[in-house]
């Protein structure tokens, strides 16, 4: 591992790469397209977009079948799409299940759509996925959530789909 990729916390790496994919951009951070760990990262965060698509769609509607709490705060997500005929268990760390509630709190909801309780972000979600994001702000040198909330522009767009 180089230098430049030792600076680079993981979590929030995952974390980025969840919530707004399209941020970082192959010319400028090579190292997150070469080195091997960066390539599990992307791997497992666009896994964890295709999760967030499923749970938020519209048509066809997922269902979430069951959320098991693990020992170490993670949990085992099933849910399916009937219409589909299409199935998944995912294992998810604790990280994993609050970057993946938290990235569903920011999709749009309609009454029709009303997301599942149990897939309802929490505080310690929220903190988990902040304070991630904090360390990536350090290390890359951005600006952080403390200096964006007291700017006047507004945040930029993203997407959110892979």
């Amino acid at each position: 591992m180089n230098a430049g990729s030792e600076r680079i916390d993981r979590d929030a790496l995952l974390c980025a790469l969840v919530l707004a994919p399209t941020t970082f951009a192959r010319n400028r951070f090579f190292v997150l397209y070469t080195e091997p760990w960066a390539r599990r990262t992307r791997s497992r965060a666009a896994q964890l977009r295709t999760i967030v698509r499923h749970l938020a769609a519209q048509t066809p509607k997922a269902e979430l079948r069951e959320l098991l709490p693990l020992d170490d705060g993670g949990a085992i997500l099933r849910y399916g799409v009937h219409d589909l005929h299409f199935e998944r268990t995912a294992i998810l760390d604790a990280l994993e299940l609050a970057v993946v509630r938290f990235a569903l709190e920011q999709r749009p909801h309609t009454t029709n759509n009303a997301p599942d309780l149990r897939m309802a972000t929490t505080d310690d979600d929220r903190r988990r996925v902040e304070q991630a994001l904090a360390k990536l702000t350090e290390r890359l040198g951005l600006a952080s959530v403390s200096d964006l909330s007291n700017s006047s522009l507004p945040p930029p767009p993203t997407t959110g789909d892979s």
